[in-house]
């Protein structure tokens, strides 16, 4: 809390009541101000905005009630008590005063006795209000700090996956909505330079924000590190899952479907530790294969345990696959129930032959949830291999 002395401004025409209260007051510890006509309490109100006010009501050019109105102008959400000290005693005169914006009201001469009990009471709530501004400094500070931390995060998260260049082709579609500013679900692809291999992963990493994104860092060195080197998909795998069950803590780990597309051999390999089946539909015939297989999350289990087995699948005419994180089957339609596996089939008996089954299950999922609140983060990955 704000160590300063307590800033009382005495306004009034007459000096010697200004010179008597100013005698009183400062030996107790009070800075005072001190303005002699209406105009001018204004002036040094918005120049030394002080904590409590002692106001005239008669006073040339501007009364203590039209000053008073002015400076609650001034206050905006800080409250700082008026105190009318009048030589005026009758009630309806008191009673303008409060009606205006005083707290309260002595009249004149003021018992410095009386006048002393009032500013304690008020001093109390003075106190309050100083701590609780403290607390909205320290509140603000805090949210100015967060949102910095949280932009250059987002920045971070955003170049560390595919997003930026998710797609220079324009073949592939990717949907990725947040519940929080950043989202842990996570999208990684590369093209491997010496060879057809296109590699891919959606990543879903346990919790939301920034303490879900964090424990995707890991994957992004160690995904890209093997890519580049054309590793098969089996000891691309191993890796990601020592590195994350090296790195992160018991309670975390990270859902995530792997694929490398070869369009010279016409092969799809395709892990999926724990996400939604993936869909692999064929745009000529409309067929539909679903890899059901489905092993532990990256980081769960020792490689020893770790089953880094992979399925296989050939294709002749162009084909989609899809990759979903579970956000998909957990959202919710404003009765809270979900759109389950049982949306993404529905999604696949609407799909017509040659048309994109993302651009279909997509629109369901929309319609399905409309304005229901979000649940989870949603990452959908469209893949064509043509």
């Amino acid at each position: 809390m704000s160590e300063a002395p307590i800033k009382i401004m005495v306004v009034d025409d007459t000096e010697v009541n200004v010179r008597i209260i100013q005698k009183f007051l400062e030996p107790k510890g009070y800075e005072l101000i001190c303005a002699y006509n209406g105009r001018e309490s204004i002036d040094k109100f918005r120049q030394n905005r002080p904590d409590i006010i002692l106001m005239d009501v008669m006073m040339p050019d501007m009364t203590g009630y039209e000053a008073t109105t002015e400076i609650k102008k001034l206050m905006g959400s800080t409250w700082v008590p008026i105190l009318f000290l009048s030589a005026k005693t009758e009630i309806e005169d008191q009673i303008q005063g409060l009606e205006v914006g005083g707290d309260d009201y002595l009249t004149k001469p003021v018992d410095l006795n009386m006048l002393r009990s009032k500013l304690r009471a008020v001093m109390r709530i003075v106190e309050m209000q100083r701590k609780l501004d403290d607390a909205n400094k320290k509140i603000s500070a805090f949210a100015d700090q967060y949102r910095e931390e949280m932009r250059l995060a987002k920045e971070l998260v955003e170049r560390m996956s595919s997003l930026v260049n998710f797609d220079k082709k324009g073949k592939n579609k990717l949907f990725l909505e947040a519940v929080d500013e950043i989202s842990g679900d996570i999208v990684f692809n590369y093209q491997c330079e010496h060879s057809d291999k296109q590699y891919y992963m959606l990543a879903d990493a346990t919790g939301h924000g920034l303490t879900a994104a964090i424990s995707l860092l890991p994957l992004s060195q160690a995904f890209n590190l093997a890519a580049s080197q054309c590793l098969p998909l089996v000891d691309m795998l191993n890796m990601l899952n020592d590195q994350l069950h090296t790195m992160l803590p018991a309670d975390r780990f990270v859902a995530a479907s792997l694929a490398v597309v070869d369009e010279a051999k016409k092969t799809i390999e395709i892990w999926n530790g724990s996400n939604p089946a993936p869909r692999i539909i064929d745009k000529t015939d409309g067929k539909i294969i679903t890899n059901s297989e489905s092993h532990f999350c990256l980081g769960v289990v020792d490689s020893k345990t770790f089953s880094p087995k992979i399925s296989v699948y050939n294709y002749v005419n162009p084909c989609e696959v899809v990759f979903f994180s579970d956000g998909v089957i957990d959202a919710k339609n404003a009765n809270d129930e979900a759109f389950g596996t049982k949306g993404i089939d529905k999604s696949l008996a609407n799909y017509k032959t040659n048309s994109s089954f993302f651009k279909q299950l997509l629109e369901n999922l929309n319609k399905f949830r409309e304005d229901a609140r979000k649940v989870d983060d949603i990452c959908i990955l469209s893949i064509s291999c043509t």
